[in-house]
């Protein structure tokens, strides 16, 4: 009697946990690096002084931001990364009016922290810190807290 089936069935099996414990060991290590180490980009500074901060909340992906001044409702989308220890943010900016028909007015991808855009009738928005959610294979934004400063011609919500 052969103990080759055996043989091969316990190469298979190193085979198999050796893969698996690449396919932990691979994004764990990659996450420890860009997301836990000392050369993570720092917030030194406090970029909305007499400002509004807008930071979505839980895994809410837009806020209702105020009125335009033709009366269209505002949303704003806003979404983080920390990718090779830099923050960079994106956000989007749409208006609706009552027939739920909607326009974007804006948006800017790939800020890093401290960079602005402006969408003209809206205001200023300044990127102060952005954070990933880590989810294992799957694509997911992360977080991003951004400061506004209103045009002058716009009505902000009371909140966020």
């Amino acid at each position: 009697m052969s103990n080759r089936p055996t043989r091969t069935r316990a190469r298979i099996r190193a085979l198999v946990v050796a893969v698996l414990v690449l396919a932990f060991a691979i994004p764990w290590t990659y996450a420890h690096i860009a997301y836990s180490w000392d050369w993570k980009e720092q917030s030194t500074d406090d970029a909305c002084t007499g400002k509004y901060y807008l930071t979505p909340y839980d895994k809410q992906r837009s806020l209702e931001l105020g009125t335009l001044s033709d009366g269209r409702v505002v949303l704003v989308g806003i979404s983080g990364e920390v990718s090779m220890g830099r923050q960079i943010g994106s956000f989007g900016v749409s208006a609706f009016d009552d027939n739920d028909h909607s326009d974007t007015l804006g948006s800017a991808r790939n800020l890093h922290r401290g960079d602005s855009a402006t969408i003209d009738g809206v205001g200023t928005f300044t990127l102060k810190e952005a954070h990933s959610d880590i989810v294992w294979f799957t694509p997911n934004p992360g977080k991003a807290t951004f400061c506004f400063d209103p045009d002058p011609t716009f009505t902000k919500q009371s909140y966020p």
